[in-house]
Parts: structure tokens; C-alpha cells; sequence
């Protein structure tokens, strides 16, 4: 009866066979398709173009379908990078099929001339054409809605291009050392424009700010050095930290009344600018806003302000006269440095305090009109050793500025009464 018992259970065993099911068919796989490389999305008849081992080359034509192994796929994206460090890649059409391009596909293909985006594809992404060097032409459409950043970054055969009219961002870097680049176009759509996004554009010479721009970013403009002119849009309200440095050209801006702050180095080395009519509801300019602005002859500081910050006119050697206005509490050090053609200052008695080097280098500088009666803290390197020995310093009154041996105000040699008829 056991034996009986034991053949039983191994023959019902031997019966029970696992249901394994046939072979599960892979969702992806990758080919080469004349001298094109593929992944496959088997389940779903579609293609992206890859990168592959060897480099692609010369004229590449992409198909909107091709047949592997009797099944036809649609080629519907190109990878990232796909093409990336191809320099004797010539051209590549792009079929009406491909939605997407994935960031940095042709970056460094330094042999593409022209590229047209198809009407399917709606967003550029970041580095797409990033130095493609002989990229000289980009035919883009209004249905592209998104840009990454530095799209176009040292595209420096670039010469012309239209944003498409639907982009509200121009993200940064987009034409970051794009150096032949002379004529833009941008949209009504637009209403912001991110960090460097022009930086180094040297031969960038003027550009149109649609109205609904509310925001350049930092440095957007730097080195543009044949930029001439320039006008804020009315929606704006901060010129952002280096936004004009190193525009050597600019001659003529315009800066609207809707502005309040101006940002460090804005206009830092901008070389050619004569004059600037400055904004009285401009509460706040940062530190060396206008440094080595040296053909800058006619500047007013707003009533709005408190403060002068450090560095803010340094070296701006064409500046004769400067009107320092009543709202002033505080003159920053290095403020007006080696300002060497200024000739007769007159401080209101707001001002409280003036910062060390404030007015060093001011060779020219004879006069010194203190309106207050109770001497403002200053350093002993405020104003230049030249106009301490030889300058005059005219006061309200001689004895507070006599009364500390210790204090800065008693080193300078010529210390007289203001007179009210001649001041």
C-alpha cells in the first residue's frame, strides 16, 4: 500500500507541467539603417535616431519611415546628443515625423551651414546647435513655444535669426558668443530675457526690446562692444548687475521712468557714453554702475537716492561737475576716484558720511563747498593729499571743523567761511 501510495504522487508530479507561455518579444533594440543608427520601439512601430560608434558624415538625409525585418518604423525623436562632435557633418533634413530633438544633438558640428526645424518639432532644447561654428543659417517656425538655454551658444558664423513669435522666454546663453551676429528679431510674445543671453555678440549693433519685456537678466549685453543705442520698454523696472559692461560703442540709452534700481556694473566700461539722464524715481544704483566710463562728461544723481555707492563713478575722468542733491546721506568709498577733471564740489548737509577714497585722484579738484555745520565722518584718504595742501574747504562755520586735532578735517591748510554772496 506505501509503494502504491509513493508511484502515485510522482506520476501526478510528472503531470503538473509550469505554463512558461512563448517568449516575450523585446520592446526596443537597436539597428543601423543605411548609415543611421536606431533604437527601436518595437511594440509601438517607432524610431529615435541615436548616436552611434562612428561619426555621421557629409549630406545626412533622416526618412520619415523605414522597414526593418518586414516591419515598417516611423522615426519620431532625435536623442540627445545624437550628433554631438560631428565636424564633417554637412547637413541633416529632418522629417515632419521627429517631434522631438533632445538636448545638445548637434552640438559641435562644426560643418552644419543651415538647419530647418520641421513644423512637429515645438521646443529647442539646451545646446541644441551649441558651436556649430559654420552654422550660418536656422530656419525656425512660430509653433516652436520653448527654448532651453545656450541653443545657439558660439554659433559664431551666425549672423541673422527670427524668434519664433510664441516664445515668452529667451532663456540664458541663447546667442552667448554668437561674435557675427548682427540682425534679431524678436517677438511680441516676449517678456523676458535671461542672463548673458547676448553676452559677447561683438558685432551685435542695435536691437528692438518688444514692450512686454519686464526683465533682462544679468550680463545680458556684456561685451557687445558695437552696440550703439539702446531703450528700455516701460514694463521694466531694474537695470540688472553688468547688463551694458564692456559696451564700448554705446553712445545713446534710454532709460525709462518705470525703472527703480540700476544694479552693480551695468554700465562698467562703457567707454563712449557722453551723457545719461538718469530717472528721479530711481531709488538705488549699486556699486561701480558707471566705472571706467571715462567719455562721460554729463551725469545727474536722482532726488529719490540716499546713498552714493562705492565705486559708482570711478575713473569717469571726463566729469567736470557733479550735483550731489539734498536726499544723500552717505558717499561711499572709491564714489568718485580718479574723477580727474572735477573741479569744485558742493556736499549737501545730508550727507554724513563719505567713504575712504571717495574723492582720491580728483586731481583737479580746487574747491570743496561743505554745506552742513557739524562735520561729517570722513577718512583721511576721502579727498586727495593735492586738494588737502592746496584746495580751499569752505564751511558754514570754521570752528567745528578746527575743534578735533585728531579728526581727518583739521589736516587741510585752507579752511574759510562760506560766504553767501558767492555761494
Amino acid at each position: 500500500m506505501k509503494t502504491s501510495k509513493i508511484v502515485l504522487s510522482f506520476l501526478l508530479a510528472m503531470t503538473i507541467i509550469p505554463v512558461t507561455g512563448a517568449p516575450s518579444k523585446k520592446k526596443s533594440t537597436k539597428v543601423n539603417v543605411d548609415g543611421i543608427n536606431y533604437v527601436l520601439d518595437v511594440k509601438n512601430n517607432k524610431a529615435r535616431v541615436v548616436a552611434g560608434k562612428n561619426l555621421y558624415t557629409g549630406d545626412l538625409v533622416i526618412p520619415e519611415k523605414f522597414t526593418e525585418d518586414s516591419v515598417t518604423y516611423y522615426v519620431e525623436a532625435i536623442d540627445g546628443g545624437a550628433f554631438k562632435d560631428c565636424p564633417t557633418l554637412i547637413s541633416v533634413s529632418i522629417p515632419t515625423t521627429v517631434s522631438k530633438i533632445g538636448a545638445n544633438a548637434f552640438d559641435s558640428c562644426t560643418g552644419i551651414e543651415s538647419i530647418t526645424i520641421p513644423k512637429s518639432v515645438t521646443e529647442l532644447a539646451s545646446g541644441l546647435f551649441a558651436e556649430c561654428s559654420s552654422l550660418q543659417e536656422v530656419v525656425l517656425h512660430d509653433g516652436i513655444k520653448d527654448m532651453g538655454s545656450g541653443v545657439f551658444k558660439k554659433c559664431t558664423a551666425l549672423e541673422k535669426i527670427v524668434v519664433p513669435n510664441g516664445i515668452k522666454t529667451l532663456p540664458a546663453n541663447t546667442f552667448f558668443g554668437c561674435s557675427n551676429l548682427k540682425y534679431v528679431d524678436l517677438p511680441n510674445s516676449l517678456e523676458r530675457i535671461n542672463g548673458s543671453a547676448f553676452e559677447d555678440c561683438s558685432s551685435l549693433e542695435e536691437i528692438s526690446i518688444p514692450n512686454g519685456v519686464k526683465t533682462i537678466g544679468s550680463d545680458c549685453f556684456k561685451n557687445c562692444s558695437s552696440l550703439k543705442s539702446f531703450v528700455f520698454t516701460t514694463s521694466m523696472s531694474n537695470i540688472a548687475n553688468g547688463l551694458f559692461e564692456g559696451c564700448t560703442s554705446l553712445e545713446d540709452v534710454k532709460i525709462s521712468s518705470s525703472i527703480k534700481s540700476i544694479s552693480r556694473d551695468a554700465f562698467k566700461n562703457c567707454a563712449n557714453i557722453d551723457s545719461l539722464y538718469i530717472p528721479n524715481g530711481i531709488k538705488e544704483m549699486g556699486s561701480t554702475v558707471f566705472e571706467n566710463c571715462s567719455n562721460l562728461r554729463i551725469v545727474n544723481i536722482p532726488n529719490s537716492m540716499h546713498s552714493i555707492s562705492s565705486g559708482l563713478f570711478r575713473n569717469c575722468s571726463n566729469i567736470e561737475h557733479i550735483t550731489i542733491p539734498s536726499s544723500i546721506r552717505s558717499i561711499s568709498g572709491n564714489a568718485f576716484r580718479d574723477c580727474t577733471s572735477i573741479k569744485h564740489l558742493e556736499i549737501p548737509n545730508s550727507v554724513k558720511e563719505i567713504g575712504s577714497d571717495a574723492f582720491n585722484g580728483c586731481s583737479s579738484l580746487t574747491t570743496v563747498i561743505m554745506k552742513s555745520g557739524t562735520p561729517c565722518k570722513i577718512k583721511k584718504d576721502s579727498f586727495p593729499k593735492s586738494f588737502i595742501m592746496d584746495g580751499t574747504l569752505y564751511v558754514p562755520n570754521e570752528t567745528p571743523y578746527r575743534a578735533d586735532p585728531k579728526s581727518p578735517w583739521s589736516q587741510f591748510r585752507e579752511v574759510r567761511k562760506i560766504q553767501s554772496k558767492r555761494f
